[in-house]
Protein backbone atom coordinates (compact mmCIF):
# COMPACT_ATOMS: atom_id res chain seq x y z
CA UNK A 1 0.00 0.00 0.00
CA UNK A 2 1.29 3.57 -1.04
CA UNK A 3 1.02 6.01 1.86
CA UNK A 4 3.06 8.56 0.09
CA UNK A 5 4.46 10.18 2.99
CA UNK A 6 3.22 7.47 5.91
CA UNK A 7 5.80 4.75 6.98
CA UNK A 8 4.12 1.33 7.16
CA UNK A 9 5.54 -1.63 8.95
CA UNK A 10 5.44 -4.32 5.92
CA UNK A 11 5.96 -7.28 8.34
CA UNK A 12 4.31 -6.22 11.54
CA UNK A 13 5.76 -7.72 14.53
CA UNK A 14 3.88 -11.05 16.19
CA UNK A 15 0.21 -10.60 17.29
CA UNK A 16 1.06 -12.02 20.68
CA UNK A 17 3.96 -9.92 21.86
CA UNK A 18 2.19 -6.76 20.90
CA UNK A 19 -1.28 -7.41 22.21
CA UNK A 20 0.75 -7.96 25.44
CA UNK A 21 2.38 -4.75 24.87
CA UNK A 22 -0.74 -2.84 26.06
CA UNK A 23 -0.69 -4.32 29.31
CA UNK A 24 1.51 -1.65 30.50
CA UNK A 25 -1.11 0.76 29.11
CA UNK A 26 -3.41 -0.18 32.52
CA UNK A 27 -0.62 0.74 35.10
CA UNK A 28 1.87 -1.50 37.17
CA UNK A 29 -0.43 -1.36 40.23
CA UNK A 30 -3.30 -3.01 38.26
CA UNK A 31 -1.24 -5.34 36.75
CA UNK A 32 0.11 -6.43 39.52
CA UNK A 33 -3.49 -6.97 41.20
CA UNK A 34 -4.62 -9.31 38.42
CA UNK A 35 -1.58 -11.34 38.72
CA UNK A 36 -1.29 -12.04 42.29
CA UNK A 37 -5.39 -12.79 41.83
CA UNK A 38 -5.06 -14.84 38.67
CA UNK A 39 -2.22 -16.80 40.16
CA UNK A 40 -3.96 -17.79 43.52
CA UNK A 41 -7.11 -18.42 42.05
CA UNK A 42 -4.97 -20.67 39.66
CA UNK A 43 -2.83 -22.72 42.48
CA UNK A 44 -6.07 -22.70 44.70
CA UNK A 45 -7.97 -25.54 42.85
CA UNK A 46 -4.54 -28.18 43.64
CA UNK A 47 -3.71 -26.55 47.20
CA UNK A 48 -7.24 -27.77 47.74
CA UNK A 49 -6.71 -30.92 46.79
CA UNK A 50 -3.93 -31.58 48.92
CA UNK A 51 -5.03 -30.47 51.86
CA UNK A 52 -8.07 -32.51 51.44
CA UNK A 53 -6.35 -35.24 50.39
CA UNK A 54 -3.66 -34.89 53.50
CA UNK A 55 -7.27 -34.45 55.55
CA UNK A 56 -8.38 -37.12 54.21
CA UNK A 57 -5.20 -39.50 54.93
CA UNK A 58 -5.64 -38.15 58.78
CA UNK A 59 -8.85 -39.41 59.30
CA UNK A 60 -8.35 -42.44 57.57
CA UNK A 61 -4.97 -42.93 60.75
CA UNK A 62 -7.07 -41.11 62.92
CA UNK A 63 -10.13 -44.43 62.27
CA UNK A 64 -7.94 -46.93 61.98
CA UNK A 65 -6.31 -46.10 65.59
CA UNK A 66 -9.30 -45.63 67.44
CA UNK A 67 -7.55 -42.07 67.99
CA UNK A 68 -9.49 -39.32 69.46
CA UNK A 69 -7.03 -36.56 69.38
CA UNK A 70 -6.32 -36.83 65.41
CA UNK A 71 -3.43 -34.93 65.33
CA UNK A 72 -3.31 -32.06 63.29
CA UNK A 73 -6.86 -32.43 62.00
CA UNK A 74 -8.05 -29.04 63.04
CA UNK A 75 -5.35 -27.07 61.59
CA UNK A 76 -6.05 -29.10 58.22
CA UNK A 77 -9.98 -28.41 58.48
CA UNK A 78 -8.78 -24.41 59.40
CA UNK A 79 -6.36 -24.35 56.42
CA UNK A 80 -9.29 -25.88 54.39
CA UNK A 81 -11.34 -23.57 55.20
CA UNK A 82 -9.54 -20.71 54.39
CA UNK A 83 -8.34 -21.84 51.05
CA UNK A 84 -12.17 -22.33 50.07
CA UNK A 85 -13.20 -18.59 51.74
CA UNK A 86 -10.12 -16.84 50.38
CA UNK A 87 -10.82 -18.39 46.57
CA UNK A 88 -14.61 -17.88 46.48
CA UNK A 89 -13.97 -14.45 47.46
CA UNK A 90 -11.26 -13.69 45.18
CA UNK A 91 -13.04 -15.63 42.20
CA UNK A 92 -15.82 -12.89 43.18
CA UNK A 93 -13.80 -10.04 42.62
CA UNK A 94 -11.55 -11.92 39.53
CA UNK A 95 -14.14 -10.50 36.74
CA UNK A 96 -14.46 -6.67 37.83
CA UNK A 97 -10.97 -6.03 38.29
CA UNK A 98 -10.04 -8.02 34.90
CA UNK A 99 -12.65 -5.54 32.95
CA UNK A 100 -11.42 -2.60 35.30
CA UNK A 101 -7.83 -3.28 33.77
CA UNK A 102 -9.41 -4.06 30.65
CA UNK A 103 -11.50 -0.73 30.68
CA UNK A 104 -7.85 1.12 31.64
CA UNK A 105 -6.53 -0.51 28.67
CA UNK A 106 -9.10 0.72 26.50
CA UNK A 107 -9.47 3.98 27.45
CA UNK A 108 -5.99 4.38 27.10
CA UNK A 109 -6.16 3.67 23.47
CA UNK A 110 -8.63 5.67 22.76
CA UNK A 111 -6.73 8.99 24.64
CA UNK A 112 -3.90 8.03 22.39
CA UNK A 113 -5.58 7.71 19.35
CA UNK A 114 -7.48 11.20 19.54
CA UNK A 115 -4.12 12.83 20.82
CA UNK A 116 -2.64 11.42 17.38
CA UNK A 117 -5.17 12.09 14.89
CA UNK A 118 -5.75 15.93 16.85
CA UNK A 119 -2.03 16.38 16.45
CA UNK A 120 -1.79 15.29 12.03
CA UNK A 121 -0.97 18.59 11.08
CA UNK A 122 -3.60 19.33 8.40
CA UNK A 123 -7.48 17.89 7.68
CA UNK A 124 -5.84 15.93 4.43
CA UNK A 125 -3.94 13.95 6.91
CA UNK A 126 -7.29 13.19 8.30
CA UNK A 127 -9.33 12.11 5.88
CA UNK A 128 -6.55 10.31 4.29
CA UNK A 129 -8.14 6.55 3.55
CA UNK A 130 -5.33 4.85 4.98
CA UNK A 131 -6.22 7.15 8.54
CA UNK A 132 -9.86 6.39 7.64
CA UNK A 133 -9.67 2.79 7.15
CA UNK A 134 -7.43 2.18 10.17
CA UNK A 135 -9.71 4.12 12.30
CA UNK A 136 -12.88 2.08 10.84
CA UNK A 137 -11.32 -0.75 12.02
CA UNK A 138 -11.32 0.30 15.72
CA UNK A 139 -14.97 0.78 15.64
CA UNK A 140 -15.68 -2.65 14.39
CA UNK A 141 -18.95 -3.68 15.04
CA UNK A 142 -17.39 -7.13 15.85
CA UNK A 143 -15.88 -5.32 19.15
CA UNK A 144 -19.49 -3.77 20.12
CA UNK A 145 -21.30 -7.59 19.47
CA UNK A 146 -18.49 -9.26 21.40
CA UNK A 147 -18.83 -6.19 24.05
CA UNK A 148 -14.64 -7.15 24.06
CA UNK A 149 -11.65 -4.80 22.42
CA UNK A 150 -8.19 -4.39 22.99
CA UNK A 151 -8.38 -4.37 27.03
CA UNK A 152 -10.19 -7.91 27.33
CA UNK A 153 -7.86 -9.18 24.88
CA UNK A 154 -5.30 -8.26 25.92
CA UNK A 155 -6.20 -9.46 29.74
CA UNK A 156 -7.66 -12.63 28.53
CA UNK A 157 -3.94 -13.11 26.87
CA UNK A 158 -2.09 -12.63 30.10
CA UNK A 159 -4.22 -15.01 31.85
CA UNK A 160 -3.95 -17.67 29.41
CA UNK A 161 0.22 -17.27 30.01
CA UNK A 162 -0.54 -17.30 34.18
CA UNK A 163 -2.61 -21.06 33.49
CA UNK A 164 0.68 -22.83 33.38
CA UNK A 165 1.68 -21.95 36.87
CA UNK A 166 -1.84 -24.16 37.76
CA UNK A 167 -1.42 -26.96 35.45
CA UNK A 168 2.11 -26.87 36.32
CA UNK A 169 0.89 -27.46 40.35
CA UNK A 170 -1.37 -29.67 39.79
CA UNK A 171 0.82 -32.35 37.51
CA UNK A 172 3.04 -31.77 40.21
CA UNK A 173 0.25 -33.62 42.96
CA UNK A 174 -0.33 -36.35 39.90
CA UNK A 175 3.53 -37.08 39.50
CA UNK A 176 3.99 -37.68 43.52
CA UNK A 177 1.19 -41.03 42.93
CA UNK A 178 3.16 -41.85 39.60
CA UNK A 179 5.49 -39.69 38.03
CA UNK A 180 4.35 -39.90 34.44
CA UNK A 181 0.43 -39.17 35.29
CA UNK A 182 1.12 -35.76 35.50
CA UNK A 183 3.08 -35.38 32.23
CA UNK A 184 0.85 -37.17 30.45
CA UNK A 185 -2.70 -35.78 32.00
CA UNK A 186 -1.02 -32.12 31.49
CA UNK A 187 -0.69 -32.41 27.81
CA UNK A 188 -3.66 -33.98 27.49
CA UNK A 189 -4.95 -30.82 29.11
CA UNK A 190 -3.36 -28.62 27.30
CA UNK A 191 -3.60 -30.06 23.50
CA UNK A 192 -7.66 -30.10 24.31
CA UNK A 193 -7.30 -26.65 25.37
CA UNK A 194 -5.80 -25.22 22.29
CA UNK A 195 -8.44 -27.32 20.67
CA UNK A 196 -11.11 -25.78 22.24
CA UNK A 197 -9.62 -22.03 21.48
CA UNK A 198 -9.17 -22.87 17.62
CA UNK A 199 -12.65 -23.61 18.17
CA UNK A 200 -13.34 -20.68 19.31
CA UNK A 201 -11.51 -18.97 16.84
CA UNK A 202 -13.05 -20.62 14.02
CA UNK A 203 -16.23 -19.44 15.34
CA UNK A 204 -15.65 -15.98 15.51
CA UNK A 205 -13.79 -15.77 12.37
CA UNK A 206 -17.77 -16.86 11.26
CA UNK A 207 -19.09 -13.96 13.60
CA UNK A 208 -16.64 -11.54 12.00
CA UNK A 209 -17.67 -12.33 8.31
CA UNK A 210 -21.60 -11.86 9.05
CA UNK A 211 -20.64 -8.26 9.97
CA UNK A 212 -20.88 -7.18 6.50
CA UNK A 213 -24.56 -8.70 6.24
CA UNK A 214 -25.35 -7.64 9.37
CA UNK A 215 -24.41 -4.11 8.95
CA UNK A 216 -26.30 -3.59 5.83
CA UNK A 217 -29.34 -5.43 8.07
CA UNK A 218 -28.97 -2.47 10.42
CA UNK A 219 -28.43 0.57 8.24
CA UNK A 220 -31.68 -1.15 6.22
CA UNK A 221 -33.67 -1.53 9.55
CA UNK A 222 -32.36 2.11 10.69
CA UNK A 223 -33.63 4.33 7.25
CA UNK A 224 -37.30 3.10 8.19
CA UNK A 225 -36.85 4.65 11.43
CA UNK A 226 -34.53 7.71 11.66
CA UNK A 227 -36.41 10.77 11.53
CA UNK A 228 -33.84 12.49 8.66
CA UNK A 229 -35.15 9.31 6.33
CA UNK A 230 -38.85 9.04 7.16
CA UNK A 231 -40.17 11.08 4.85
CA UNK A 232 -38.93 9.87 1.64
CA UNK A 233 -39.25 6.51 2.57
CA UNK A 234 -43.05 7.27 3.24
CA UNK A 235 -43.34 9.33 0.11
CA UNK A 236 -42.04 7.14 -1.84
CA UNK A 237 -43.49 4.18 0.10
CA UNK A 238 -40.10 1.95 0.47
CA UNK A 239 -41.40 0.43 3.91
CA UNK A 240 -41.72 -2.81 2.40
CA UNK A 241 -38.57 -3.05 0.20
CA UNK A 242 -36.56 -2.09 3.55
CA UNK A 243 -38.06 -4.57 5.76
CA UNK A 244 -37.41 -6.98 3.05
CA UNK A 245 -33.60 -5.96 3.00
CA UNK A 246 -33.46 -5.75 6.34
CA UNK A 247 -34.81 -9.38 6.99
CA UNK A 248 -33.02 -11.10 4.28
CA UNK A 249 -29.45 -9.39 5.71
CA UNK A 250 -30.09 -10.19 9.31
CA UNK A 251 -31.47 -13.56 8.69
CA UNK A 252 -28.49 -14.68 6.44
CA UNK A 253 -26.27 -13.30 9.21
CA UNK A 254 -28.50 -15.00 11.92
CA UNK A 255 -27.98 -18.65 9.92
CA UNK A 256 -24.87 -18.35 10.07
CA UNK A 257 -23.97 -17.85 13.06
CA UNK A 258 -26.56 -19.80 14.24
CA UNK A 259 -25.22 -23.03 12.50
CA UNK A 260 -21.56 -22.05 13.88
CA UNK A 261 -22.82 -21.98 17.36
CA UNK A 262 -24.31 -25.64 16.51
CA UNK A 263 -21.22 -27.19 15.31
CA UNK A 264 -19.16 -25.24 18.06
CA UNK A 265 -21.21 -26.98 20.78
CA UNK A 266 -21.08 -30.26 19.04
CA UNK A 267 -17.06 -30.13 19.34
CA UNK A 268 -17.55 -28.32 23.00
CA UNK A 269 -19.11 -32.05 23.91
CA UNK A 270 -16.34 -33.84 22.16
CA UNK A 271 -13.67 -31.83 24.11
CA UNK A 272 -15.65 -33.02 27.27
CA UNK A 273 -15.67 -36.21 26.34
CA UNK A 274 -11.99 -36.48 25.74
CA UNK A 275 -11.10 -34.96 28.93
CA UNK A 276 -13.95 -37.49 30.90
CA UNK A 277 -11.94 -40.47 29.08
CA UNK A 278 -8.54 -38.92 30.37
CA UNK A 279 -10.10 -38.69 34.01
CA UNK A 280 -11.54 -42.20 33.96
CA UNK A 281 -8.30 -43.51 32.92
CA UNK A 282 -6.57 -41.73 35.95
CA UNK A 283 -8.98 -42.73 38.24
CA UNK A 284 -9.92 -46.25 37.47
CA UNK A 285 -5.20 -46.75 37.32
CA UNK A 286 -5.81 -45.13 41.07
CA UNK A 287 -8.74 -46.97 42.14
CA UNK A 288 -7.20 -50.47 41.09
CA UNK A 289 -3.58 -49.66 42.43
CA UNK A 290 -2.70 -51.16 46.00
CA UNK A 291 -0.09 -48.80 46.95
CA UNK A 292 -1.86 -45.48 46.79
CA UNK A 293 -3.23 -44.12 50.38
CA UNK A 294 -6.72 -42.69 50.80
CA UNK A 295 -4.82 -39.41 50.81
CA UNK A 296 -3.52 -39.63 47.19
CA UNK A 297 -6.57 -40.78 45.96
CA UNK A 298 -8.43 -37.75 47.54
CA UNK A 299 -5.50 -35.60 46.49
CA UNK A 300 -4.97 -37.02 42.62
CA UNK A 301 -9.38 -36.65 42.68
CA UNK A 302 -8.79 -33.20 43.06
CA UNK A 303 -5.46 -32.25 41.03
CA UNK A 304 -7.81 -33.83 37.99
CA UNK A 305 -10.30 -31.93 38.73
CA UNK A 306 -8.40 -28.46 39.43
CA UNK A 307 -6.28 -29.61 35.60
CA UNK A 308 -9.85 -29.78 33.95
CA UNK A 309 -11.01 -26.60 35.38
CA UNK A 310 -7.50 -24.81 34.06
CA UNK A 311 -7.62 -26.44 30.67
CA UNK A 312 -11.39 -25.28 29.93
CA UNK A 313 -10.88 -21.96 31.14
CA UNK A 314 -10.18 -19.45 27.98
CA UNK A 315 -7.05 -20.12 26.29
CA UNK A 316 -6.71 -16.11 25.65
CA UNK A 317 -6.39 -16.80 22.28
CA UNK A 318 -10.10 -17.02 21.10
CA UNK A 319 -10.35 -12.96 21.74
CA UNK A 320 -7.16 -12.76 19.53
CA UNK A 321 -9.62 -12.96 16.41
CA UNK A 322 -11.60 -10.01 17.40
CA UNK A 323 -8.87 -7.88 18.76
CA UNK A 324 -5.66 -8.36 16.24
CA UNK A 325 -7.33 -5.83 13.76
CA UNK A 326 -7.51 -3.59 15.34
CA UNK A 327 -4.21 -4.19 16.99
CA UNK A 328 -2.85 -4.11 13.57
CA UNK A 329 -4.64 -0.87 13.19
CA UNK A 330 -3.10 0.63 16.29
CA UNK A 331 0.02 -0.10 15.23
CA UNK A 332 -0.58 1.41 11.91
CA UNK A 333 -1.91 4.49 12.95
CA UNK A 334 1.14 4.95 15.25
CA UNK A 335 3.02 4.17 12.30
CA UNK A 336 1.63 7.22 9.93
CA UNK A 337 2.68 9.94 12.40
CA UNK A 338 3.38 13.15 10.29
CA UNK A 339 6.76 13.50 8.94
CA UNK A 340 6.19 17.20 8.26
CA UNK A 341 6.99 20.45 9.82
CA UNK A 342 3.55 22.20 10.28
CA UNK A 343 2.63 25.19 7.84
CA UNK A 344 4.29 28.59 7.88
CA UNK A 345 1.82 30.68 10.17
CA UNK A 346 1.15 34.53 10.28
CA UNK A 347 2.77 36.38 13.29
CA UNK A 348 -0.89 37.84 13.46
CA UNK A 349 0.10 41.34 12.55
CA UNK A 350 1.02 40.49 9.01
CA UNK A 351 -0.60 38.85 5.55
CA UNK A 352 -2.17 35.68 4.84
CA UNK A 353 -0.88 34.58 1.80
CA UNK A 354 -0.77 31.43 -1.04
CA UNK A 355 2.59 31.33 -3.08
CA UNK A 356 2.51 29.32 -6.21
CA UNK A 357 0.00 26.82 -4.42
CA UNK A 358 -0.80 23.75 -5.99
CA UNK A 359 -2.89 20.75 -4.72
CA UNK A 360 -4.98 18.25 -5.80
CA UNK A 361 -7.02 15.06 -4.66
CA UNK A 362 -5.92 11.45 -6.07
CA UNK A 363 -4.11 11.91 -9.45
CA UNK A 364 -7.14 15.25 -9.78
CA UNK A 365 -5.34 18.40 -9.80
CA UNK A 366 -7.53 21.40 -8.40
CA UNK A 367 -5.36 24.27 -7.87
CA UNK A 368 -2.44 24.43 -10.15
CA UNK A 369 -0.22 27.54 -9.61
CA UNK A 370 -2.63 29.83 -7.16
CA UNK A 371 -0.96 33.17 -5.56
CA UNK A 372 -2.94 35.06 -3.08
CA UNK A 373 -2.44 37.48 -0.21
CA UNK A 374 -5.03 38.85 1.96
CA UNK A 375 -4.14 42.03 4.30
CA UNK A 376 -5.21 42.37 7.33
CA UNK A 377 -9.29 43.52 8.10
CA UNK A 378 -9.90 43.08 4.21
CA UNK A 379 -13.07 41.54 3.26
CA UNK A 380 -12.44 39.27 0.06
CA UNK A 381 -14.79 37.02 -1.83
CA UNK A 382 -13.73 34.44 -3.89
CA UNK A 383 -16.53 33.12 -6.65
CA UNK A 384 -16.43 30.30 -9.24
CA UNK A 385 -18.47 27.73 -10.74
CA UNK A 386 -18.95 24.39 -8.59
CA UNK A 387 -16.09 22.48 -8.69
CA UNK A 388 -13.78 25.34 -9.35
CA UNK A 389 -11.33 24.79 -5.84
CA UNK A 390 -13.39 27.54 -3.30
CA UNK A 391 -14.07 25.49 -0.67
CA UNK A 392 -10.41 23.69 -1.08
CA UNK A 393 -8.92 27.58 -1.42
CA UNK A 394 -10.92 28.18 1.84
CA UNK A 395 -8.96 25.07 3.76
CA UNK A 396 -5.79 25.74 2.69
CA UNK A 397 -5.85 29.27 4.16
CA UNK A 398 -7.01 28.21 7.26
CA UNK A 399 -3.98 25.69 7.13
CA UNK A 400 -6.05 22.64 6.85
CA UNK A 401 -4.60 21.37 4.16
CA UNK A 402 -1.33 21.01 3.00
CA UNK A 403 -0.65 22.19 -0.79
CA UNK A 404 1.95 19.57 -2.95
CA UNK A 405 3.92 22.65 -4.04
CA UNK A 406 4.23 26.26 -3.03
CA UNK A 407 4.25 28.37 0.43
CA UNK A 408 1.02 28.53 2.62
CA UNK A 409 1.12 31.02 5.41
CA UNK A 410 -1.96 30.59 7.63
CA UNK A 411 -3.18 32.54 10.34
CA UNK A 412 -3.61 30.29 13.59
CA UNK A 413 -6.36 32.53 14.86
CA UNK A 414 -8.74 31.35 12.49
CA UNK A 415 -12.61 30.31 12.49
CA UNK A 416 -14.53 28.72 9.77
CA UNK A 417 -18.69 27.94 8.61
CA UNK A 418 -18.81 25.89 6.00
CA UNK A 419 -21.82 25.12 3.86
CA UNK A 420 -21.37 21.26 5.66
CA UNK A 421 -21.30 22.97 8.77
CA UNK A 422 -22.00 20.97 11.92
CA UNK A 423 -25.17 20.30 13.69
CA UNK A 424 -24.79 19.13 17.05
CA UNK A 425 -26.80 17.52 19.32
CA UNK A 426 -26.81 19.76 21.91
CA UNK A 427 -28.37 22.91 23.54
CA UNK A 428 -28.65 26.03 21.70
CA UNK A 429 -26.63 27.82 24.13
CA UNK A 430 -23.99 24.95 23.78
CA UNK A 431 -24.17 25.22 20.31
CA UNK A 432 -22.81 28.51 19.26
CA UNK A 433 -20.35 28.49 22.35
CA UNK A 434 -18.74 25.86 20.77
CA UNK A 435 -17.04 28.19 18.24
CA UNK A 436 -15.38 29.50 21.35
CA UNK A 437 -15.27 27.41 24.76
CA UNK A 438 -14.22 30.18 26.75
CA UNK A 439 -16.84 32.64 25.81
CA UNK A 440 -19.16 33.99 28.76
CA UNK A 441 -22.85 34.12 28.52
CA UNK A 442 -23.09 37.36 27.40
CA UNK A 443 -20.81 36.87 24.98
CA UNK A 444 -22.62 34.25 23.49
CA UNK A 445 -26.11 35.88 23.29
CA UNK A 446 -24.40 39.01 21.73
CA UNK A 447 -23.00 36.87 19.21
CA UNK A 448 -26.77 35.45 18.72
CA UNK A 449 -27.98 39.18 18.56
CA UNK A 450 -25.22 40.20 16.45
CA UNK A 451 -26.70 37.75 13.33
CA UNK A 452 -30.28 38.04 14.49
CA UNK A 453 -30.81 34.57 16.20
CA UNK A 454 -32.25 35.42 19.66
CA UNK A 455 -35.85 35.55 18.52
CA UNK A 456 -35.42 32.27 17.10
CA UNK A 457 -33.20 30.57 20.08
CA UNK A 458 -36.51 32.14 22.58
CA UNK A 459 -39.30 30.44 20.64
CA UNK A 460 -37.84 26.85 21.49
CA UNK A 461 -39.44 24.97 23.73
CA UNK A 462 -37.01 25.33 26.64
CA UNK A 463 -34.81 28.62 25.41
CA UNK A 464 -31.33 28.45 25.19
CA UNK A 465 -31.46 25.09 26.76
CA UNK A 466 -32.92 23.25 24.33
CA UNK A 467 -30.97 20.62 22.39
CA UNK A 468 -31.15 21.27 18.77
CA UNK A 469 -32.46 17.66 17.70
CA UNK A 470 -36.61 16.35 17.52
CA UNK A 471 -34.68 12.99 18.74
CA UNK A 472 -35.21 14.71 22.13
CA UNK A 473 -38.17 15.27 25.01
CA UNK A 474 -38.78 19.15 23.66
CA UNK A 475 -36.13 19.32 21.06
CA UNK A 476 -35.99 21.40 18.77
CA UNK A 477 -36.30 21.26 14.73
CA UNK A 478 -34.70 23.75 13.20
CA UNK A 479 -34.93 24.56 9.43
CA UNK A 480 -32.25 25.03 7.26
CA UNK A 481 -31.80 28.57 7.40
CA UNK A 482 -32.37 28.84 10.98
CA UNK A 483 -29.29 26.59 11.53
CA UNK A 484 -27.64 28.60 8.98
CA UNK A 485 -27.99 31.56 11.72
CA UNK A 486 -26.62 29.46 14.13
CA UNK A 487 -23.77 28.76 12.37
CA UNK A 488 -23.07 32.27 11.62
CA UNK A 489 -23.83 33.28 15.18
CA UNK A 490 -20.45 31.11 15.83
CA UNK A 491 -18.54 33.25 13.28
CA UNK A 492 -19.56 36.04 14.82
CA UNK A 493 -18.73 34.65 18.44
CA UNK A 494 -15.35 33.48 17.55
CA UNK A 495 -14.76 36.87 15.97
CA UNK A 496 -15.63 38.70 19.22
CA UNK A 497 -13.18 35.91 21.03
CA UNK A 498 -10.06 36.98 18.99
CA UNK A 499 -10.73 35.57 15.37
CA UNK A 500 -8.47 37.29 13.27
CA UNK A 501 -9.74 35.55 9.85
CA UNK A 502 -12.98 34.32 9.25
CA UNK A 503 -13.93 32.05 6.56
CA UNK A 504 -17.55 32.04 5.24
CA UNK A 505 -18.36 29.43 2.77
CA UNK A 506 -21.98 29.23 1.39
CA UNK A 507 -22.95 30.45 4.79
CA UNK A 508 -26.18 32.38 3.88
CA UNK A 509 -27.41 29.30 0.88
CA UNK A 510 -30.81 28.52 2.91
CA UNK A 511 -31.33 31.99 3.64
CA UNK A 512 -33.56 34.68 1.55
CA UNK A 513 -31.67 37.36 -0.79
CA UNK A 514 -32.81 39.83 2.31
CA UNK A 515 -31.50 37.81 5.10
CA UNK A 516 -28.42 36.39 3.62
CA UNK A 517 -27.51 40.78 2.74
CA UNK A 518 -28.69 41.29 6.49
CA UNK A 519 -26.78 38.67 7.61
CA UNK A 520 -23.25 39.53 5.97
CA UNK A 521 -23.88 42.87 6.92
CA UNK A 522 -24.45 41.78 10.71
CA UNK A 523 -20.67 39.94 10.26
CA UNK A 524 -19.27 42.83 8.58
CA UNK A 525 -19.78 44.50 11.45
CA UNK A 526 -19.04 42.11 14.70
CA UNK A 527 -15.45 40.99 12.79
CA UNK A 528 -13.67 43.77 14.42
CA UNK A 529 -10.33 43.93 13.17
CA UNK A 530 -10.41 40.10 11.53
CA UNK A 531 -10.09 39.46 7.74
CA UNK A 532 -12.88 38.40 6.44
CA UNK A 533 -12.96 35.17 2.93
CA UNK A 534 -16.51 35.12 1.69
CA UNK A 535 -17.53 32.14 -0.78
CA UNK A 536 -20.97 32.69 -2.10
CA UNK A 537 -22.82 32.37 -5.65
CA UNK A 538 -25.20 35.20 -5.04
CA UNK A 539 -23.45 38.15 -6.95
CA UNK A 540 -25.70 40.85 -4.74
CA UNK A 541 -23.35 39.71 -1.24
CA UNK A 542 -20.46 39.16 -3.17
CA UNK A 543 -20.62 42.60 -4.38
CA UNK A 544 -20.06 44.07 -0.93
CA UNK A 545 -16.84 42.50 -0.51
CA UNK A 546 -13.73 44.77 -0.54
CA UNK A 547 -12.08 42.85 -3.08
CA UNK A 548 -13.58 39.71 -5.26
CA UNK A 549 -11.40 37.13 -6.76
CA UNK A 550 -12.51 34.72 -9.87
CA UNK A 551 -11.24 31.20 -9.31
CA UNK A 552 -11.18 29.11 -12.48
CA UNK A 553 -9.41 26.18 -14.04
CA UNK A 554 -7.38 25.88 -11.21
CA UNK A 555 -5.78 29.27 -11.02
CA UNK A 556 -6.76 33.14 -9.65
CA UNK A 557 -7.26 34.58 -13.67
CA UNK A 558 -9.32 38.20 -12.01
CA UNK A 559 -8.75 40.20 -8.67
CA UNK A 560 -10.27 43.61 -7.92
CA UNK A 561 -13.52 45.23 -6.33
CA UNK A 562 -16.54 44.83 -8.02
CA UNK A 563 -17.27 48.07 -10.35
CA UNK A 564 -13.22 47.50 -11.46
CA UNK A 565 -14.27 43.53 -12.44
CA UNK A 566 -17.30 44.64 -14.33
CA UNK A 567 -15.30 46.90 -16.08
CA UNK A 568 -12.96 44.51 -16.94
CA UNK A 569 -16.13 42.82 -19.10
CA UNK A 570 -14.20 39.01 -17.76
CA UNK A 571 -15.44 35.89 -16.34
CA UNK A 572 -17.13 38.14 -12.94
CA UNK A 573 -18.99 40.28 -15.56
CA UNK A 574 -20.35 38.05 -17.47
CA UNK A 575 -21.70 35.32 -13.74
CA UNK A 576 -23.14 38.64 -12.69
CA UNK A 577 -24.82 39.65 -15.24
CA UNK A 578 -26.29 36.50 -16.26
CA UNK A 579 -27.75 36.13 -12.70
CA UNK A 580 -28.78 39.32 -12.91
CA UNK A 581 -30.71 38.90 -16.06
CA UNK A 582 -32.34 36.14 -14.32
CA UNK A 583 -33.72 38.01 -11.33
CA UNK A 584 -34.96 40.64 -14.03
CA UNK A 585 -36.77 37.59 -15.52
CA UNK A 586 -38.17 36.12 -12.37
CA UNK A 587 -39.35 39.68 -11.63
Amino acid sequence: MNLGPYRVPLVPPSPKPRLLGFLVLAGWPWLVAVSLLELFLLVEPTAVALVTGELVGRLAQGADRQDASWSGIGTMLALLGALLVTGNVLRSMSWPLAERVAGRIDAAVREELTSRVLALPTLDRVEDVAVQDELTTMRSPLLTWTDEGIGAAAVGRFRAGLTMAGLVTAMLVLSQVVWWWGPATAAVALLLGRYRASMWREFLRVVSGTMPAAMRGRVWAAMMSDHRDAKEVRIFGLTDWLQKHADENTADAARRVVDSRVALLRREMSVFLGWAATASVVYVAVATSGEVSVGQIAATIGAVSAMFVISMSSQGEDMDEVAMPAVDAVTRIRALAPDLEPPPRSDGAGEIALRDVVFGYGEVRVLNGVTLTLTPGEVIAVVGVNGAGKTTLAKLLTGQYRPRTGIVVTEPAAYAVYQDFNRYELSAYENIRIAAPEATREQVEAAAAAVDATKLIEKLAKGWETVLSPKYTDGGDLSGGQWQKIALARAALAAACGARLLVLDEPTANLDIEAELEAFDRIRQVRGQATVVLISHRFSTVRKADRIVVLSGGRITEDGTHDELLAAGGEYARMFRLQAQQFKESA
